[in-house]
């Protein structure tokens, strides 16, 4: 049987950081995706997708520019009204505007799924700034028109609501990983060696106030004097990167963090690897800016892991505490360090939590079942779609 065909829309196809979509896409079975775009970027990176872009006569033509402003491009209102589309998905609310008008024409349901920061915009400060203006205005007719919100995490669902969205258009969805790409370590590096090596903390993401790493930061510091002797490593970039070198600086610990900058994801599973902990000390940002489910979480589980978090957005449904690593209230500091400094003293619990931690996500986000849970919901839309 023919796989049934979708549009997905992301306005930038793909960010290196966006491996999430690239995986969806591939491991669908019953559908297959069609991708439509202002930019079509890393396609050496991401290979295998038919791509629209509306970018093919240049970043700056009229046509990309026009596109980027309103959504509209003749040539995708042509693909859409070949009727070769059964639904139309959208990754981010605020990608979702770019697919409304092409779901409108071709009379066709809208799925959106939002991440976080899409829906944060509507229910805080940002709302209020004027290059989110459009979207704020706009957000009710999307959430009029939208079918379906697959919403990454509970508290992310809870937060749409708050923002006007009916909650029987809301879905849970949490996103899968492609546990092919990361191979369980049943042992650390230099595990039995004479001399134990010095374990690596990792911290991984954009270096943006949600993350939270400047808490992780001081944590680790915190640990240092307490007698842990380990290393950090923090991977990513952003416009927190100035404020946290001189964090480092100011906390007397510059020997021993290491600051790689982004890096493909090949280098961050390599990371992990050689790692002996991932500090994910995410928290709700000044202008309420949060996570839902952090990816980085789930891979760092899969290879085997153990993950230490602030009790934060979708990170309670990632991390079992005490289980497969430590959870904490966000900004304390003490129990943050206390759950740090225990793991790196203690390379047995790291394993039993590694072991557990690979188990859960082999049982919950193994991105096939994942996937299987995502087409059920696109027959749900189009059996409901089926009786308008």
């Amino acid at each position: 049987m023919e796989p049934t065909t979708f549009a997905l829309f992301r306005n930038n196809f793909l960010p290196l950081s966006e491996t999430f979509i690239h995986d969806e896409l591939r491991f669908h079975e019953r559908y297959r995706g069609v991708v439509f775009a202002r930019r079509h970027l890393n396609a050496d990176v991401f290979p295998g997708h038919e791509v629209h872009a509306a970018d093919g006569a240049g970043a700056n033509s009229p046509a990309s520019l026009l596109y980027g402003a309103t959504g509209l491009y003749a040539p995708f209102f042509r693909q859409f009204l070949s009727g070769r589309f059964a639904l139309v998905h959208a990754h981010f609310g605020h990608n979702g505007l770019y697919a409304l008008p092409y779901a409108v024409a071709a009379r066709l349901p809208l799925v959106v799924t939002v991440h976080g920061r899409d829906v944060t915009i509507l229910t805080g400060p940002d709302r209020r700034k004027p290059e989110f203006w459009y979207y704020s205005l706009r957000a009710k007719q999307l959430f009029a028109r939208t079918t379906l919100f697959l919403a990454a995490s509970t508290e992310l669902a809870e937060l749409l609501v708050e923002a006007g969205c009916a909650p029987e258009k809301i879905r849970i969805h949490r996103l899968g990983v492609d546990l092919s790409n990361f191979a369980f370590r049943a042992t650390e590096p230099g595990e039995g060696a004479a001399v134990a090596p010095v374990p690596q903390v990792l911290m991984v993401g954009r270096f943006v106030k949600k993350k939270g790493f400047h808490y992780g930061l001081r944590a680790f510091a915190a640990a240092l004097s307490a007698g842990v002797s380990a290393r950090c490593r923090l991977i990513g970039d952003g416009p927190e990167r100035g404020a946290l070198e001189g964090l480092v600086r100011d906390l007397g610990i510059a020997d021993r963090v290491v600051f790689s900058g982004s890096v493909p994801h090949a280098a961050v599973r390599e990371a992990m690897n050689e790692s002996a902990v991932l500090l994910a000390p995410s928290m709700v940002a000044p202008n309420m800016d949060r996570e839902s489910g952090l990816i980085v979480a789930k891979e760092a589980a899969a290879v085997g892991l153990p993950v230490v978090a602030h009790w934060h957005g979708g990170l309670p449904d990632i991390v079992d505490d005490g289980v497969t690593g430590f959870l904490v209230p966000e900004r304390d500091l003490g129990r943050l360090t206390d759950r740090l400094a225990r793991l790196l003293r203690d390379q047995p619990l790291r394993a039993g939590f590694g072991r557990a931690a690979r188990e859960k996500m082999e049982r919950e986000y193994d991105i096939r079942l994942a996937n299987r849970r995502l087409e059920g919901f696109y027959d749900e839309v189009l059996s409901g779609w089926g009786r308008r």
